[in-house]
């Protein structure tokens, strides 16, 4: 009897070092499974540096994440983040349904748009939510973001003068459907964050993940920015500089099918382009700015001191268009009517597509009567 005791205690002893052992190597497993599944994505380069496990919660922390477009002569990768938290969502556990739940502590995004694709930066050809899938068993309901940052450079823009977005918070919910919802988009998506200093971004709207084609209804506006800020964008694409002013930019879009409608409502306020204070050298760029300064004080609105156009647009997402003189009617109406208001209409939904896109149905395309 005691010696079946011993015999007890040693293989329960056997089995708690085996599973200690386990357990110390299954970080490794999967520091390698992620680096393997990371070196796969087409066109880009993935590491980690260390994978945490909290086993108790049906979770692991991946820490110091980075992935490098192959080939690609920028000092900045494409991607990093200081760590990322993949688990299982337990709210929706509780629900019966067994999803995930991603969270992106401090990412960083570096998007660069060059004249050749091969130099460019812009993460297309990849479907990285399907990339961020395949590290986790379940399918992810919720991904969050949470103090991240975003940089865009164009063609002729240095990356100091890149358009950056910081403290960027959002997250993306009911990804899966598991609270089922009789709308075309049922996934919902905020975000915010600070443009260009301290100018502050704010978008909301909805998604379909499931469909083919993109389905989304997104409200977008972005306030205070200080067009000095600007400058390198405005001397490449206008040739000026501004001396002072401020610009806002309201937005509503809603696309389905392969077609989109929206507007665009910029907001120009107390624009100084040309300063007779400041010598300039080069007299055509002096002409230039005068002729531009001259337009915004035509065109501004003397009560509000503001320019501002609704730019109505509609298209398809590959051949997209905007109606130019109906935004330069807005412009006029809005220098000797009134200033816009500086707020969201809620004038655009999935609705006005779906009318969009009945309308434009070819007559092939439209059921025949029966005879």
């Amino acid at each position: 009897m005691r010696k079946r005791r011993q015999n007890v205690a040693i293989a329960i002893a056997v089995l708690a070092t085996l599973l200690i052992a386990a357990r110390a190597a299954l970080p490794f497993v999967v520091k390698d499974y992620v680096n393997a599944t990371l070196s796969e994505i087409e066109g880009y380069d993935g590491s980690v540096d260390d994978i945490d496990l909290n086993l108790w919660r049906g979770a692991y922390r991946i820490d110091r994440l980075r992935i490098v477009k192959r080939g690609s002569a920028r000092p900045k990768p494409f991607f990093r983040s200081d760590s990322i938290d993949l688990s299982i969502e337990w709210r929706s556990l509780l629900r019966g349904s067994l999803v995930g739940e991603s969270d992106f502590y401090r990412p960083d995004l570096n998007l660069v748009q060059a004249e050749s694709e091969s130099a460019s930066q812009l993460g297309t050809g990849v479907n990285w939510h399907d990339r961020l899938e395949e590290l986790f068993p379940f399918r992810f309901n919720t991904v969050r973001v949470r103090d991240g940052r975003v940089t865009f450079v164009a063609p002729g823009i240095r990356t100091q003068d890149a358009l950056t977005a910081e403290h960027v918070d959002g997250e993306i919910v009911n990804l899966t459907n598991v609270i089922e919802q009789q709308k075309a988009t049922f996934a919902a998506f905020n975000a915010r964050a600070r443009v260009l200093g301290d100018a502050p971004l704010e978008a909301q709207g909805s998604l379909d993940p499931l469909a083919r084609q993109a389905a989304f209804d997104l409200d977008l506006q972005l306030e205070n920015v200080q067009l000095p800020r600007v400058n390198p964008w405005l001397r490449e694409y206008i040739k000026a500089d501004a001396e002072s002013g401020e610009f806002a930019l309201y937005l509503e879009i809603a696309t389905q099918g392969g077609k989109f409608r929206g507007y665009a409502k910029p907001i120009l306020k107390d624009v100084n382009i040309y300063s007779s204070e400041e010598p300039e050298k080069n007299p055509l760029k002096r002409f230039w700015e005068g002729l531009v300064d001259f337009a915004a004080e035509l065109l501004e609105n003397q009560d509000e001191e503001q320019v501002a156009a609704r730019i109505p647009f509609k298209g398809t997402l590959q051949n997209p268009k905007a109606n130019g003189l109906e935004a330069f009617v807005s412009v006029l109406r809005n220098a000797f009517v009134g200033a816009f208001a500086r707020s969201l209409e809620g004038s655009i939904s999935l609705r006005d597509v779906r009318k969009n896109l009945k309308k434009a149905r070819p007559d092939d395309e439209k059921p025949k009567r029966e005879s």
